[in-house]
């Protein structure tokens, strides 16, 4: 680094077209420059190098042997520096690599039945990992032990990226032969057991929150990680869960389970996408965010499939 810092890495491409036409007027041409320009140049490699690097050789100049056994390795770095400041071209029908997708079961369940074989045929090189949804996935996508986040979460800190994917409301399932299903209010929903869908098994529900502020509280008896767990405690009890309504429109038995609106006002939650900053520029992690974007979620796209 030290002799980088006294080297002036511009004049290597005067350099090497210099070493290429053995001739000061025809490199100026090449390089739009004034023939004095280039002179200057060649006088400084001089110096740098401690060779002439070009000498007469009757009508000509020729190469130094020195010079010529720069000639190769001088090639090699420059094409090296070009393909460095390049845009990084991506092709999904040859690319290769690894994508890791945090989601909950339902997510799981969701995405990937519909994802992998699209995914497949359109890069076959592609392979996907489905992480479980935990409590601090947004430090794990900091950590790098993530790559894509699809779910709720609060808002992210500023090197996390968020794109919004769906919108969806909540809705109760109870067994069907719930005792409270002919008549449910809010007092019976205060009243009866709740599972609460919960992967870390600690803290409170944004629907904990939500009654708080309206100074109620429900008994949240169950906490499971997974959705499709929830369901099998609902069928055997007279417990009571809110759902997301795509959920259980996809998941949920109807000659096993009843389906109601929730007694009080629930505001509708996002699903988003979330990724680091470190990836937001990655051509295969752009290009698959824009593909799970368009092939999965954006229903304008997929009514035109």
């Amino acid at each position: 680094m030290h002799a980088l810092k006294k080297f002036d890495l511009n004049t290597l491409v005067t350099l090497k077209v210099l070493l290429d036409e053995k001739h000061v007027t025809h490199a100026a041409e090449q390089l739009n420059l004034t023939q004095s320009a280039v002179s200057r140049t060649l006088s400084k490699l001089r110096a740098q190098f401690d060779d002439p690097l070009l000498v007469k050789s009757g009508k000509h100049l020729a190469r130094t042997a020195k010079a010529d056994r720069m000639y190769e390795p001088l090639n090699q770095i420059l094409q090296q520096i070009e393909m460095l400041i390049e845009p990084e071209a991506f092709d999904p029908a040859t690319a290769s690599g690894t994508i890791r997708i945090a989601t909950t079961d339902y997510g799981t369940h969701t995405l990937l039945p519909r994802l992998t074989p699209i995914l497949t045929e359109a890069a076959p090189g592609i392979r996907l990992i489905a992480v479980d949804w935990r409590s601090n996935l947004l430090t794990e996508l900091e950590e790098n032990n993530v790559d894509l986040i699809i779910g709720g979460a609060k808002q992210p800190p500023p090197d996390i990226f968020q794109r919004v994917l769906a919108s969806d409301d909540f809705i109760c399932v109870m067994r069907k032969e719930h005792p409270k299903l002919n008549a449910f209010s809010f007092g019976d929903y205060l009243s009866l057991n709740h599972v609460m869908i919960s992967p870390s098994g600690k803290g409170k529900s944004g629907i904990d929150d939500l009654l708080e502020q309206q100074g109620y509280e429900r008994n949240v008896a169950v906490k499971v990680p997974h959705f499709f767990a929830a369901l099998e405690i609902i069928a055997n009890t007279d417990f009571v869960i809110l759902l997301p309504r795509h959920f259980v429109r996809r998941y949920v038995d109807t000659q096993r389970f009843a389906v109601v609106e929730a007694p009080f006002e629930i505001p509708d939650f996002e699903v988003s996408m979330f990724w680091h900053a470190r990836m937001h520029q990655d051509p295969l992690h752009k290009w698959f965010r824009s593909f799970v974007y368009q092939k999965i979620y954006d229903k304008k796209e997929r009514s035109r499939e």
